[in-house]
């Protein structure tokens, strides 16, 4: 790996102020002259680590077959047709119809048409607080922060707010903003990541699936973050016992790899005209086989119990540090606040730089950056957990809190 480094020009060491990463292996990247603990996984897409021994056996014999077909004249092929029996068998009753695209952005830009198509409706209600993406249409259904919508207007129109996740907070939309005959979906993340991991409760859950239920509205479960067993099943909105109309996927599906789609029933699915949805790259082979076998190994039993396992053993050892007000977690998505997050929220940004300078990897979430979020690959082992705990407790006890 060394032999590896001294071919790497020092003009090219460093991007804009960052250590350039040059090669990574389960929940480790390296540069140059460094070693870092992956608390990220490429913001929760690197599910089984960096290069799974099982993953990058199936990427390479599928390069020796085919890498790509055009879907408009084949419509799937034998890799594509593996991983969707796959992916279906993960789902809740009734979502049986895939349309594959390359991105989570791009599967909510397609979620939105497929509503908007089979309901005659314009309108979408999103849920304030909620990430879905950076391409036009999913920008529109965003309201985490301000920074990614800033300067990019007009954005799509006919998109409205919930506020909070009550009954109320949703009657008042219905009521006064956007009316269920106008209604095409209600869009949600089942526990939203990038405002700092605040799960949907199941009532409100319920409440929404019946309103849709009652109007002719379509329920869009976006899971691209939250799902692929990031929380400790396959998908976080089975915990709630509501089955969308819709599930969007993503990120840790595959390992990485672009791998990203919309699901949802066949009288749903088979309603759109020939036209309707489009694209070159979604379902592409390379990629079928990184999903196809991500799926086999989050699949196995022992890696969902590490997932639970390790998520509450990083609580339990961090919840009663005198820094800390809360941990928002759901197996390995994980939101740490902190007593100044509120009114001194560049304490969080001060933590994270010196997590950095010590190794560690982590990723800010909130409006402001204010909380610390943790999407550690989905087989972390305890002994890199430790490593990382160990730092942030020094951290935490060495940081002074100003008076005000």
């Amino acid at each position: 790996m060394n032999n590896i480094y001294k071919y790497i020009p020092s003009s090219i060491k460093k991007v804009h102020g960052s250590i350039l990463p040059l090669y990574a292996k389960d929940n480790f990247i390296f540069t140059a002259d460094k070693k870092y603990l992956d608390l990220t996984s490429g913001i929760g897409a690197l599910s089984t680590g960096h290069n799974h021994p099982h993953v990058i056996k199936a990427v390479n014999e599928q390069l020796t077959k085919y890498v790509h077909f055009p879907q408009q004249v084949f419509q799937t092929h034998p890799i594509q047709m593996e991983v969707t029996e796959k992916i279906i068998d993960t789902m809740p009753d009734g979502l049986d119809n895939i349309f594959y695209v390359n991105s989570g952005s791009e599967a909510i830009d397609n979620a939105i048409k497929i509503a908007r198509l089979y309901t005659g409706k314009a309108n979408i209600i999103s849920m304030t607080g909620g990430f879905h993406g950076r391409t036009l249409g999913a920008l529109s259904v965003t309201s985490s922060n301000t920074a990614c919508r800033k300067n990019v207007a007009p954005l799509m129109s006919n998109v409205y707010y919930c506020n909070d996740f009550t009954k109320k907070a949703l009657d008042t939309v219905l009521d006064f903003q956007s009316g269920a005959d106008e209604t095409a979906a209600i869009l949600l993340e089942p526990v939203q990541g990038e405002c700092g991991i605040f799960s949907i409760d199941t009532e409100f859950l319920q409440y929404v699936k019946k309103k849709c239920v009652e109007n002719n509205i379509l329920l869009i479960a976006d899971e691209v973050q939250c799902g692929a067993m990031r929380t400790g099943t396959w998908w976080n909105i089975q915990q709630k016992d509501v089955t969308p109309d819709l599930i969007t996927f993503g990120k840790g599906i595959a390992s990485g790899y672009p791998f990203a789609g919309v699901i949802g029933c066949s009288d749903i699915m088979n309603s759109l005209s020939p036209g309707n949805l489009g694209g070159t790259y979604g379902g592409n082979a390379i990629c079928s086989a990184a999903a196809s076998a991500t799926i086999d190994i989050l699949n196995k039993v022992e890696f969902r119990d590490n997932i639970i396992q390790n998520g509450l053993y990083i609580r339990n050892n961090l919840i009663d540090e005198p820094l800390i007000r809360d941990i928002r977690q759901h197996g390995l998505m994980i939101g740490i606040e902190f007593i100044t997050s509120d009114d001194n929220p560049s304490i969080t940004c001060n933590i994270l730089e010196k997590l950095r300078d010590n190794g560690i990897l982590v990723l800010f979430a909130g409006n402001k950056n204010q909380y610390i979020r943790l999407l550690p690959c989905l087989n972390i082992s305890r002994d890199d957990i430790n490593i990382f705990i160990d730092i942030f407790k020094k951290i935490l006890n060495d940081t002074a809190i100003p008076l005000h």
